[in-house]
């Protein structure tokens, strides 16, 4: 059984029950095996998994243009003054936790 235990902007990850160990499916393809998006056999007492909320996004090593990509893919706009990476990555994630209130 396969089961996905975390998402990230380069893809998902899935816990695989039988080899111990987790799968990496990168963004863009597709799993090429079953996916068991409800296990309630890896569950106590018969309750079921939540599905995945929001993809964890990790802004580290991207460069100033994927950056500024991703911030145009999210509605943000990138102040024209920012310039080095690191100022872009920190206004990205303050405007990301601001969103998320």
């Amino acid at each position: 059984m396969k089961v996905p235990i975390r998402t990230t902007v380069n893809g998902t990850e899935y816990w695989c029950t039988d080899d111990k160990k987790t799968l990496f499916v990168p963004v863009g393809e597709q799993p090429l095996f079953e996916v068991t998006e409800s296990p309630t056999t890896m569950l106590h007492k018969g309750e079921t998994v939540k599905p995945l909320d929001e993809p964890v996004i990790n802004l580290d090593g991207m460069t100033g243009t994927q950056l500024r990509e991703f911030a145009a893919e999210n509605n943000i706009e990138v102040p024209g003054n920012l310039k080095k990476v690191d100022a872009i990555r920190d206004y990205i994630e303050e405007q990301l936790a601001a969103d998320a209130e």
